[in-house]
């Protein structure tokens, strides 16, 4: 049970942040493995590196993290002097339709504090996969709030009501547990999704049965919470700058500000994709040599499908809707001609098969149920055979090759071309098509191409929720399963050396090069359209709805 209180009519705005430790340590708790990618089988071999409050547990099947969270129980202060320990579960339908205003807004109408207890909120099943936390400090006690029981003592938490002014929003995924510390404000739990989905939470928590005490909660009329740009944010002030120089500022849609690079000339584009990738692989590289180096980052999925004995009938669940640009024949012999050379260094590195080679040209959303999914392909279903094919009349270049790498993965990474010297062979369909005249030339960059494929998806009535916003065209090459080939600064140097010498080897052999062995130009959607596909594609899996006609 919860008291009410009316507070008046309010019309501020605020941007919604990423969910961090950091970033929420004021107001509580946030729950997560911390280490994920490393399996309880290999605790001895990673306990170096593991958090100091990590444990090898269960005989050894299970990794224990301990003391992750404050359970405070406060009523001792309380008029009732007691509270017992209760858990229960809420099922919280994600909040759509009206509730968002169509605006990738939320209007927040009601704040609550439980002034005596923290209150653990943990993920367990879904159909959706994020839900946005809202909090406020307490300002000094008030008039308003005076007879208001709450802890006793300065430095408590729950003294006053919400500072509005200093209200914050992040978005948290099912991954993560959150806990609102004593008399922390927040909104009751506002789950994200489509409408008919839902999230289930465990909450722990204590209460007396005495409504005052238990839940105290504020009413008033409009306050926003703005979160599409907190699903792109990689940091807590909801600032995103990549390494091409783009900058999302506060409130910005990142979609936008990432786009606005279609109004710069064919060689500005180009600078922000060369920036984007030089910059990171030199950041990349720092950390593969680097003293303090400690592992790889395994992709504990695909170390489950490649080795089955590590968990016998292991399924990858993370079901994905994308647009996929497929690559011609002669950039997949030359992105295989680059694998070889790759594992000729580094034997036990998985690879993308070639047949499975494809460069995301736009992620439409991630990491969802099979029937979360069904639902949205049934809405784009009617647009995708013409958004598949438009690669037929609308025809951009990418030039000068190169690898990109981190700790993760390695991927072949393209330019958007300007002016450089056409090097694809002769396209198979006419220039001037049955269907329309053909949009071409270095004016018309990759970069428009995704800005023309974002638009086209949203006009088919699909919310888009891409991790993607940065200035990269790539092929994923290949992926670590293991430490053993990059375990000692020799064999790092030795890794970082090979893909060095590869990307000399590609600016002065294929690059701009006429008559050369391998051709480095590819003409998106020459053989074959857009491929519109949707299940399980993490490693170029799942099946086609629609591949687009090529030319």
């Amino acid at each position: 049970m919860a008291i009410q209180v009316p507070i008046g009519d309010l019309d501020i705005q605020i941007n919604a942040e990423r969910l961090t430790q950091e970033a929420f340590s004021p107001f509580g708790d946030v729950i997560s493995n911390p280490r994920p990618d490393v399996h309880p089988s290999s605790f001895d071999a990673h306990a170096s590196s593991l958090p100091p409050n990590a444990f090898s547990a269960n005989q050894g099947s299970a990794i224990q993290y301990r003391n992750v969270s404050r359970l405070k129980n406060l009523y001792d202060q309380a008029p009732s002097g007691k509270g017992e320990p209760i858990m229960s579960i809420f099922v919280c339908a994600a909040r759509g339709g009206a509730e968002t205003n169509g605006e990738n807004t939320f209007t927040v109408r009601h704040l609550e504090r439980h002034p005596f207890t923290a209150q653990t909120f943990t993920p367990i099943k879904s159909t959706t996969s994020t839900y946005l936390v809202i909090i406020a400090p307490s300002l000094p006690p008030g008039p308003q709030d005076q007879d208001l029981p709450v802890p006793a003592g300065d430095g408590l938490p729950g003294r006053g009501f919400p500072d509005l002014g200093r209200l914050r929003a992040f978005i948290a995924m099912e991954s993560q547990a959150v806990t609102y510390g004593p008399g922390t404000w927040h909104s009751p739990m506002v789950v994200l999704g489509q409408t008919g989905t839902q999230m289930d939470f465990v909450v722990s928590q204590f209460a007396s049965g005495v409504a005052v005490e238990d839940c105290q909660l504020l009413e008033f009329s409009y306050y926003r919470i703005t979160m599409g740009s907190a699903m792109y944010s990689t940091d807590a002030k909801n600032k995103l700058e990549d390494l091409s120089g783009i900058v999302l500022k506060p409130g910005e849609n990142p979609y936008e500000a990432f786009i606005q690079a279609c109004n710069n000339k064919p060689e500005e584009i180009q600078a922000l994709y060369h920036a984007h990738r030089t910059k990171r692989n030199g950041l990349q590289k720092e950390k593969f040599l680097a003293p303090d180096y400690k592992e790889l980052v395994i992709d504990q999925c695909l170390l489950r499908l490649e080795n089955p004995e590590i968990e016998p009938g292991f399924r990858d669940e993370r079901n994905c809707l994308v647009i996929w640009a497929r690559p011609p024949v002669h950039i997949v012999e030359l992105a295989a001609k680059i694998q070889a050379r790759l594992q000729k260094v580094s034997p036990k590195i998985w690879l993308m098969p070639t047949y499975r080679m494809h460069m995301t040209t736009l992620e439409i959303t991630f990491s969802k149920t099979p029937q979360e999914i069904d639902s949205l392909v049934s809405i784009i279903r009617p647009a995708a055979p013409s958004i598949a094919s438009y690669t037929h009349t609308h025809r951009s270049r990418l030039v000068k090759p190169m690898i990109s790498y981190d700790l993760s993965a390695f991927a072949l990474s393209f330019l958007p071309a300007s002016g450089e010297v056409p090097l694809s062979p002769a396209p198979v369909a006419p220039d001037t098509p049955a269907n329309g005249p053909v949009t071409q030339g270095d004016d018309y960059t990759y970069h428009h191409l995704r800005r023309d494929i974002f638009d086209k998806v949203k006009e088919a009535g699909v919310e888009i929720g891409s991790r993607y916003q940065v200035p990269s065209a790539h092929i994923t090459l290949g992926r670590y399963l293991t430490d053993d080939e990059h375990d000692t600064l020799e064999k790092r140097e030795k890794w970082v050396k090979a893909i060095d010498d590869i990307n000399a080897w590609l600016e002065k052999e294929v690059w701009d090069q006429q008559d050369a062995q391998f051709i480095g130009e590819w003409v998106v959607g020459q053989e074959r359209g857009l491929d519109v596909r949707n299940g399980a594609l993490w490693y170029g899996g799942g099946r086609t709805i629609v591949l687009g006609e090529g030319f």
